[in-house]
Formats: structure tokens, sequence, C-alpha cells
């Protein structure tokens, strides 16, 4: 899904930039660029950084199953 539509940035994207070890959405702006047009994906991009960070809920509802 298109998060950044100014600078092409993906949720895919976003999650590489997480993986490779930007942690917050400074650094994820400067490993994407996301976020630096208009600015209208801010939110959208903080919520992406968060659902990336968080832990897999699918395993632990398959060990409380």
């Amino acid at each position: 899904m298109l998060v950044c539509h100014c600078r092409v940035v993906s949720d895919r994207h976003i999650e590489a930039a997480v993986s490779a070890g930007a942690l917050d959405t400074r650094s994820v702006v400067r490993a994407t660029s996301a976020g630096t047009g208009c600015g209208g994906c801010v939110q959208s991009l903080r919520a992406r950084i968060e659902e990336a960070l968080a832990p897999d809920r699918t395993a632990v509802g398959a060990l409380a199953g």
C-alpha cells in the first residue's frame, strides 16, 4: 500500500527501513524520504512504523490457543 504519494513510498519500504534499524519517525523519514513532500502522510507513516515495531500478535495468539 502506498503511504506517501509525493515520494512514492509504500508500507514495504517503511517495513524495510524499520528492519534495517530505523526505529523512529525521523530515521524512517531519512531512510525513505516519506513525509518530506506535502506532509499529509505523516500520521499514516507513524502508524505504519508502530505496526512494524509491534510484536507479532499472531504468534502470541497461537501460543495461547
